[in-house]
């Protein structure tokens, strides 16, 4: 079989989350016994080398087209070349179903949190989330196969964009084998001491948008009992976004300058080490796709607070507290 993918989000020092997406898939499509031959399309931007440290190289054959309109490289450029590679199937790993019609394609719609949160939660505007609806529900029909993370995100599929269940397949994240229980004291030291982490720490990783309930978060930290507060310290860690600074006000008007850290993104190579470090993870989000650093903080042992919202609890099982993010008093009796 031959499977053609939109590799696009391959990007050198910025690894997206769709980018990791397409990473790991290579790499756990290079672990088969006999795996498809694969063709992965980039445009100027892509890097297609995928370092890999779960075992095998990844092997693939790649094709780059200039991108200089995405509706060009969508439409035009890449059926052009996947009608040329005579392939079986196509995959998208985002919502789009680029005009593929030599071959069936798949698409991947990860989460609907535009559609779900509405235009203030999730920081688009009204007419972005309205395109986003159209679009997708007009991709998912043309799709031949349309691939999700959670069995929350396919009841959304179906119920916002109208897509017969018998099309959506529940494929969950993964995390590899760097994500693992760490007993090298020196290692997890020198990535705290990268970030600037000392003593010991209740962690969180994610962006700050408002679904994550970031502020939530702060305020149950700081109704701890002040000798837990001394104890522990609260680490944020995600790239900064626009609301990023909404965090850093609610830490101020908190008095938590002292006890909580935000140290920005941190590289995914020291990522296991600063879970593996932590005395918790915890995340009160409201709503989640998925929730992957739930299921990487599991991997490396970490012990983990989430909400019981949306995916968090389809992710966690029975191998986390979980609680009603908006209970104050309940947030605040798990986390002690």
């Amino acid at each position: 079989m031959r499977v053609g993918i939109d590799c696009r989000d391959l990007l050198a020092g910025s690894v997206s989350g769709i980018g990791r997406f397409v990473g790991n898939l290579l790499r756990a499509i290079s672990l088969e016994e006999n795996p498809p031959q694969l063709v992965l399309y980039g445009n100027q931007h892509t890097v297609f080398e995928v370092p890999n440290t779960w075992g095998k190289p990844v092997h693939a054959r790649t094709r780059r087209a200039t991108e200089a309109a995405t509706w060009w490289w969508d439409r035009v450029s890449l059926p052009r070349m996947a009608r040329r590679d005579k392939l079986d199937v196509f995959l998208s790993p985002c919502f789009k179903a680029p005009g593929i019609r030599s071959c069936p394609v798949a698409t991947t719609i990860h989460d609907l949190l535009f559609l779900r949160m509405g235009p203030e939660t999730s920081g688009r505007s009204a007419m972005y989330c309205r395109a986003f609806r159209s679009f997708a529900a007009s991709f998912s029909r043309r799709a031949a196969a349309v691939l999700t993370v959670s069995e929350h995100s396919r009841r959304d599929i179906m119920d916002l964009l109208d897509v017969p269940k018998k099309k959506t397949h529940v494929v969950g994240n993964c995390v590899g084998p760097e994500y693992r229980v760490m007993d090298d004291a020196e290692r997890i030291a020198a990535a705290k001491q990268r970030y600037g982490i000392d003593g010991e720490y209740v962690l969180h990783v994610g962006n700050f948008g408002p679904h994550k309930n970031v502020a939530g978060l702060l305020r149950t930290y700081a109704r701890l009992d002040p000798e837990l507060r001394g104890r522990f310290g609260l680490v944020l860690a995600g790239r900064p976004d626009k609301w990023t600074d909404n965090a850093r006000k609610t830490v101020g008007k908190l008095g938590l300058e002292h006890s909580v850290r935000i140290i920005g993104h941190v590289a995914e190579e020291h990522l296991p080490a600063i879970y593996a470090g932590a005395a918790a993870f915890v995340t009160l989000s409201r709503w989640e796709g998925f929730g992957l650093p739930v299921l990487e903080a599991m991997a490396c042992g970490t012990p983990v607070l989430c909400s019981k919202r949306a995916s968090l609890p389809e992710v966690a099982g029975d191998a986390a507290l979980l609680v009603d993010p908006d209970d104050p008093d309940a947030c605040v009796d798990a986390l002690t």
